[in-house]
């Protein structure tokens, strides 16, 4: 049914999904690493969201095969989106609140615009782009600041840091990489090999680590993971790898500075967090720098208008 609808509506929906999904899982992935192991939760997470995709498809009578050549592409996709950065991402929210990790996870669109930077035919930085680029790095300095003069806790946050950077520039990679693959296999089994993929990887680093002989199953950490597994999973990487296939990587970056404001909200209102007056600083430095870089990005020769609800006139 959804297929039916207007390609402006599709790209709408998907943002929509994107945003609110996306920024409502850094609350849930900072709940199921609290109390499952961090393997385990990307396992589960990946296996639970494969195996609803593999029985929907075969529901609707759609094959799981993909183009010849576009299967190993799929599977670096995946492992880069939910093993690298996804482990990593939860790693690093053992050890930073939610709403902090969603901020430096923000990031990750000033490092899609250098990997662009440095790569054959990649868009050029223009002077805003540069701009932004300084000043999200300013803003990550704003926001660690209070942890660089801290001692134990301090450091703790500093290598959480360190996690969710490296997290994001996992993702930033696989986001550069499915734009420039150009896939044709359909958006859901495309979805489902990433995502399969990465739940074998991250099921053999569980049992490998022990990390599932640990595990002891909650209900808040078994429903933080199920709510991963259909919303954030799901929902939000079909609406993703539909976005990258269907409208510019500058645009589909922008879920970077509104997702953390909703972390930031939920984080707030459901695990009670707060953020220092250092650390809102840093949250504004880093929303604007953001929207700098993404706003930086366009091809003068063929100028992008963008409207409100997502939908692009080249």
């Amino acid at each position: 049914m959804l297929s039916r609808l207007p390609k402006s509506t599709m790209v709408l929906l998907a943002f929509g999904s994107v945003y609110l999904f996306w920024g409502s899982t850094y609350g849930a992935i900072h709940i199921a690493g609290e109390h499952l192991p961090v393997p385990v939760v990307s396992a589960t997470r990946s296996l639970i969201s494969a195996t609803l995709i593999v029985l929907i498809s075969v529901m609707r009578g759609k094959s799981l095969r993909v183009p010849k050549g576009e299967g190993w592409k799929l599977v670096l996709v995946g492992l880069l989106f939910m093993s690298a950065n996804n482990m990593l991402l939860t790693w690093g929210e053992k050890m930073v609140a939610s709403g902090f990790a969603s901020l430096v996870v923000s990031m990750t669109p000033i490092m899609i615009a250098l990997i662009e930077w440095v790569l054959p035919d990649g868009d050029a930085l223009n002077k805003r782009g540069w701009t932004g680029t300084m000043l999200g790095t300013l803003g990550i300095s704003v926001l660690v600041w209070p942890s660089m003069h801290a001692s134990v806790a301090g450091s703790k946050t500093l290598l959480g840091v360190g996690m969710l950077l490296s997290a994001a520039l996992a993702f930033a990679i696989g986001a550069v990489l499915s734009r420039r693959f150009q896939f044709t296999a359909d958006t859901f089994v495309a979805t489902g090999w990433q995502i399969g993929a990465a739940g074998i990887f991250n099921a053999m680093v569980a049992v490998g680590g022990g990390g599932l002989h640990r595990a002891v199953w909650t209900w808040p950490g078994f429903g933080a993971i199920v709510y991963l597994s259909i919303f954030g999973s799901l929902f939000g990487l079909v609406a993703f790898t539909y976005l990258l296939q269907n409208v510019a990587v500058t645009k589909v970056s922008t879920y970077a500075f509104v997702n953390p404001v909703i972390a930031v909200l939920l984080g707030a209102l459901l695990l009670h967090e707060r953020l220092v007056k250092t650390e809102i600083a840093g949250m504004a430095v880093i929303v604007c720098a953001v929207a700098m870089v993404v706003y930086s990005r366009v091809d003068r020769g063929k100028r992008e208008i963008v409207g409100m609800a997502g939908e692009a006139v080249e």
